[in-house]
């Protein structure tokens, strides 16, 4: 109970107000005035001659206009601009057409779970109905901070939305067909084969590849600074929110040199500085993730392999250390995941022979098979017919 302040966007200032059980949000112009405000209130209800219209008194605020505020406050102010614009086509594509003018605290759980069915019988992936879900209860726990409502009616999404288990779903590419990509790549798209080998040998993300600038790499330590992302040329963070080292191969490195030294002639010749950009555009800007889709697109066809996400080279890099006997935190190393559970869940079943290991290990050290009686016993088994079911039980 009581009078709060609170910014939720960069010079938006709302007083909150919790009293004998009403609760009233109101916009105020500046810090100063809102703390000016908070303090009038305050003094109101000492003086016991505050009062706040009944709930019947109010006009309803409806999800359009809440979900408004949150997207122009919470998310524009503190989630990266790729986050952003998902929400955004979450929001447009599927959740205003049924919630428009629905009153905030009128929608409940049943309507929720109606569309989030409805979605998921129109063919929608389950993790993308579960992101619907997520996207409602994100902007109801925030109405609950601001007092508006007193529960959350899209809360626990996983009780009625159910997400298949994406490992082995991935599209990995094994070494030959990778040998065969980047082959071909470098004959037909030779501009892009150094973007393509990166993806390969760092497992570096899309926009953190196209965020790379020079002063990023370390030829003497072989190994590269991821220190940011660009998303359509709007530079931010790296998902995690920190910068992290990754490896470099003596081929990437040999690659990027080379790359350099075709981009140093080509500004010489037109008279124009260095981009500070590794992989720059025509006009110095980082390019455009569209451009490079497109073309990787392109080279896989020509490769003659199926239709992979670029993306799916990041788990096609993972994949191939972990065939090569590297441990699952150098995976996480390399690929920035926040935890290491975030790895074992993804790749934790590509290990060749972790579950032979784990029963192996559970038998009697002073047991052994005899490689004579073994022979001798599948003989037996061929010598009388016996059904392959029944052999060995």
């Amino acid at each position: 109970m009581g009078v709060k302040v609170r910014e939720y966007k960069p010079g938006a200032w709302w007083v909150l107000i919790d009293h004998q059980g009403r609760r009233k949000a109101k916009k105020i112009g500046s810090k100063k005035a809102a703390v000016e405000a908070a303090a009038k209130i305050e003094a109101a209800i000492a003086a016991n001659v505050l009062n706040i219209p009944s709930p019947e008194e109010r006009p309803p605020i409806l999800f359009r206009e809440y979900a408004a505020g949150w997207m122009e406050g919470h998310v524009r102010t503190n989630l990266k601009v790729s986050t952003q614009q998902a929400y955004r086509i979450l929001l447009d594509k599927h959740i205003l057409p049924t919630f428009r003018n629905k009153p905030l605290g009128e929608i409940s759980r049943n309507e929720i779970k109606a569309l989030c069915f409805k979605k998921a019988e129109s063919g929608l992936a389950g993790r993308s109905v579960h992101y619907i879900a997520r996207t409602m209860s994100a902007i109801f726990n925030q109405a609950i901070e601001d007092g508006i409502i007193s529960s959350n009616p899209a809360a626990r999404p996983g009780r009625y939305v159910k997400i298949e288990d994406r490992r082995g779903k991935f599209g990995f590419l094994t070494p030959a067909e990778g040998r065969k990509f980047l082959e071909t790549a470098k004959e037909h798209s030779p501009k892009f084969y150094p973007i393509f080998l990166t993806a390969l040998r760092t497992g570096m993300r899309q926009g953190e590849i196209l965020g790379l600038q020079w002063g990023d790499i370390d030829w003497s330590g072989k190994f590269i600074e991821v220190r940011r992302a660009s998303w359509n040329r709007i530079v931010t963070t790296p998902k995690s929110g920190k910068s992290r080292r990754v490896d470099m191969s003596d081929q990437l490195a040999q690659v990027l040199s080379e790359h350099r030294l075709v981009l140093t002639k080509s500004a010489l010749k037109k008279g124009r500085p260095m981009s500070e950009w590794v992989f720059p555009s025509s006009v110095g800007a980082p390019l455009e993730p569209n451009r490079v889709r497109e073309t990787f697109f392109l080279a896989m066809k020509h490769a003659g392999l199926r239709r992979i996400r670029f993306h799916d080279m990041r788990h096609t890099f993972a994949s191939w250390l972990i065939a090569n006997g590297e441990s699952l935190v150098y995976v996480k190393e390399q690929l920035g995941h926040h935890s290491i559970q975030i790895t074992v869940d993804t790749y934790g079943h590509l290990i060749p022979g972790a579950n032979r290991k784990a029963v192996n290990a559970l038998d009697d050290p002073e047991w052994n098979i005899e490689p004579a009686h073994a022979v001798e016993a599948i003989d037996t088994m061929h010598k009388f017919d016996i059904p392959a079911t029944m052999q060995i039980r």
